[in-house]
């Protein structure tokens, strides 16, 4: 499907499955990191409420990146235009988690919440893509039928 912009916009339930997918396996990761930092580098152990917090920042971002998808959808072409978006989604996604890390965990703090959040926006931006039309489709029209057919077929690129 694509959108008024020509991106490829996944359907709404894929693209909600593939923020949950992407927001458990960070959220797993960093727990992960954290629980060996305990054992490793004698960090505090993290706590119920660590874990919980670690989700929602990772699920915070994630929504962040795809909504920023939204406005300016990973370009398909590497290089520059990446890099350029990369930087004006990444240095908005690490203020804004440098102020919610502030307010979560005040001035002191034992995890970097601000680098999760960050990390997470960047990962969650990468689900919208540009993409070239098929000759005789309007921006943001798809039939239904469209897209069982391609789901049918084998050629739903929309988790790529």
């Amino acid at each position: 499907m694509f959108d008024a912009v020509g991106a490829r916009v996944p359907p709404r339930r894929t693209l909600a499955l593939l923020v949950v997918r992407r927001t458990l396996g960070v959220s797993a990761f960093v727990s992960l990191f954290y629980v060996a930092a305990y054992y490793l580098w004698d960090q505090p152990f993290p706590t119920p409420l660590d874990l919980a917090v670690i989700f929602l920042l990772v699920l915070a971002g994630t929504l962040l990146g795809v909504a920023f998808s939204r406005a300016w959808p990973l370009p398909a072409e590497r290089g520059l235009p990446r890099v350029i978006r990369t930087v004006l989604l990444a240095v908005p996604a690490l203020g804004i988690g440098i102020a919610l890390q502030v307010l979560l965990a005040g001035a002191v703090a034992d995890r970097a919440y601000y680098v999760v959040f960050g990390l997470s926006a960047w990962l969650g931006s990468t689900f919208i893509r540009e993409g070239e039309r098929e000759p005789g489709t309007e921006a943001g029209v798809e039939t239904e039928g469209d897209a069982e057919a391609e789901t049918e077929a084998g050629t739903d690129r929309s988790d790529a």
